[in-house]
């Protein structure tokens, strides 16, 4: 851990809610007097059609703008050929700095390099970046996506035995198979899940982070095992994706939450719709990978870039793990 803090800024929740408000309009004194003015920022990022890639862009666009920057952003519904597009877009606008969250982190390594012989520095965000891209990008801002990963299977597991299951089945729906984040998230959920063999995960599904998708596919998963025991848990990887599941179980007919010995449902990201969702007890628990605060580490670390200031190789923002006993603590911070 020592070695980590040396390399690695770890971004408290608490700071980084400070700096959430900084985003959406209390700013300092330099960004009222446009410390950024002349800037230009290009943005690759997901769908504006997701609830969460919607909320983080439109907060680090207002962000920047908000200090004189000019900001592009350009989204994607997780192609990593439409990425690679809207890269060759903002490289040839020559922007000061582009920001990139790409929908394959392998993939985008052309990009960056095209980006990097144009001389144009490019800040890494949310999710993991891969080998050859971590050595082209100035650094990244960081979701702390094992953390998020683990606190899921934390809350199945704690779900499960409290709804009496002494052992139970276990599906996975997951977002965008092709980026870190996801096997990142995964990774972390296996290896919790491994410690209580009474619950095997049985299914693992990549629904490209969509409420509809979700809902499908988990219709398909409980008729397909419901002679084969059912399923008891379920990891919805974001909060719309949770609700999507919570809405197919209804629809086949299955009970949810500890209250109705029912399916125990985890989401891992916050959104307002979870939020909701675990007060009413259909969802269990999340994550706090709300859009606003991972975008105030991406706009601080930037404002920082393009002021020529030193930065850190991997910031993160600090994840904390929610369920219906501290839901009212994170609930403000979930609105979107």
């Amino acid at each position: 851990m020592t070695q980590r803090r040396k390399t690695l800024q770890l971004v408290s929740l608490a700071v980084l809610a400070a700096a959430a408000v900084f985003v959406t309009g209390a700013l300092g004194a330099g960004a009222r007097h446009g410390a950024l003015n002349g800037k230009k920022v290009g943005v690759i990022i997901c769908t504006n059609q997701n609830p969460f890639c919607a909320a983080w862009a439109n907060s680090v666009k207002s962000g920047l703008e908000k200090q004189g920057a000019s900001v592009t952003v350009l989204t994607s519904v997780f192609d990593p050929a439409v990425d690679a597009q809207n890269m060759n877009r903002l490289i040839a606008d020559k922007p000061d700095l582009i920001i990139s969250v790409p929908a394959s982190a392998s993939a985008i390594v052309p990009s960056y390099i095209r980006a990097k012989q144009a001389g144009i520095p490019i800040l890494g965000a949310i999710g993991r970046q891969s080998p050859d891209g971590a050595k082209l990008v100035t650094a990244e801002a960081r979701t702390d996506d094992p953390a998020l990963g683990k606190f899921a299977a934390m809350n199945l597991v704690e779900g499960m035995k409290k709804a009496g299951f002494t052992k139970g089945n276990v599906i996975a729906l997951t977002g965008t198979a092709s980026q870190n984040n996801v096997t990142d998230r995964m990774g972390a959920f296996k290896a919790y899940m491994k410690k209580f063999p009474q619950y095997k995960i049985v299914s693992i599904q990549d629904t490209n982070w969509d409420q509809a998708t979700s809902a499908k596919v988990a219709q398909q998963l409980f008729s397909k095992y419901g002679s084969k025991g059912g399923i008891q848990g379920a990891y919805g990887m974001a909060d719309n994706m949770a609700i999507g599941i919570i809405q197919g179980a209804k629809q086949a007919g299955v009970k949810v939450g500890v209250a109705k010995k029912g399916l125990i449902v985890t989401g891992s990201n916050c959104l307002a719709v979870g939020i909701n969702a675990i007060k009413a007890g259909t969802e269990y628990g999340t994550g706090t990978q709300a859009p606003q605060v991972e975008a105030a580490l991406a706009v601080s670390v930037a404002a920082k870039i393009l002021n020529g200031q030193k930065v850190p190789k991997v910031s993160y923002v600090h994840e904390d793990r929610i369920t219906k006993a501290n839901v009212a603590k994170f609930a403000k911070l979930c609105t979107f």
